[in-house]
């Protein structure tokens, strides 16, 4: 009976003191915070200079004629490199993506705008439909490429707004698998030759494409390590810079790294220490001295690297 009356009170204090899931570990749970950790030797660039804006939600980045260019709220801000606002034009909507090359290139949800270098509109194409999510864009001197999430296609555009090839669509011919995009990262650039990249997020993939859409090659590094990519849709963002080598940024563990044209890791730009605890993924983009810029959400902030001089 005493025994009885023993067992009872342990019971009763256990589920006292750990009621509701109080002090109570997950074993399920996974730890990433073993993943956050870089080499210093892995971090190949350094911090030079950081851009505080004065926004309440930055939305995209690019960098053309020694000039930044950043949508925020309904606004586009062209900036120097130092900080001082050379323009700002109001638009009518908040943009989702910006490419610059002479003239402006705007993404809205599912809309695309031109305007010339001074913001006057020059068009505005009709509306891809109510399931497009446009979220990146990319220029070359022939074409206008607009990566729909939603829709999980790239879109290949005359100037004019003319539709020339869906391109992505899963098909066996062209041995294109098919995007997998979970949400709304996906992003697209073209490289020094012009030819497209596009993030696959759900594989952890980047995939290239020829001139008819047919796929060309691909790369993919699924790993939570450092050197690979992980979570549910990664890289978030991604550029290209000379010699093809790959800027990418990813969400969850969120850090920058840099790629060479097979998809061979070099090294970190910016580590998940040089990010807040809670934190989106930046936008990235280049100039044309191989700095790489970064549209920070979360602080508000352009931030600036550049090579460590050893690299």
């Amino acid at each position: 009976m005493i025994m009885a009356i023993g067992i009872a009170i342990i019971i009763v204090r256990d589920f006292v003191i750990n009621r509701g899931g109080k002090n109570i570990d997950n074993p399920y749970a996974f730890d990433v915070s073993e993943y956050t950790k870089v080499d210093p030797s892995e971090i190949i660039y350094r911090e030079e200079k950081v851009l505080q804006l004065k926004v309440d939600e930055p939305k995209g980045i690019d960098f053309y004629g020694g000039d930044i260019y950043v949508v925020a709220d309904s606004s586009l801000l062209k900036m120097n490199v130092n900080g001082q606002l050379l323009q700002e034009i109001k638009l009518g909507d908040t943009p989702t993506a910006i490419n610059v090359n002479g003239q402006i290139w705007l993404a809205f949800k599912n809309q695309i705008a031109c305007l010339d270098e001074n913001g006057k509109e020059l068009q505005r194409w009709p509306d891809f439909g109510p399931r497009s999510v446009i979220t990146s864009l990319a220029v070359s001197p022939e074409f206008v490429y607009v990566a729909d999430a939603g829709n999980r296609l790239v879109y290949q555009y005359t100037y004019e707004g003319k539709l020339i090839r869906e391109i992505g669509a899963k098909d066996e011919q062209k041995a294109v698998p098919g995007f997998i995009i979970p949400s709304p990262y996906f992003d697209i650039d073209l490289n020094e030759e012009g030819y497209l990249w596009a993030v696959d997020p759900g594989r952890h993939s980047l995939e290239n494409f020829n001139a008819d859409g047919s796929l060309r090659t691909s790369w993919t590094i699924s790993s939570v390590k450092t050197e690979g990519f992980s979570g549910c849709c990664n890289p978030a963002h991604m550029a290209i810079m000379a010699e093809d080598k790959f800027i990418t940024s990813e969400k969850g563990i969120v850090r920058v790294k840099i790629y060479d044209q097979h998809g061979e890791y070099i090294g970190v730009v910016a580590a998940p220490n040089q990010f807040n605890e809670v934190s989106h993924a930046p936008d990235v983009c280049v100039s044309d001295d191989g700095k790489v810029i970064l549209l920070d959400f979360s602080r508000k902030q352009v931030r600036m690297f550049t090579p460590k001089e050893n690299n």
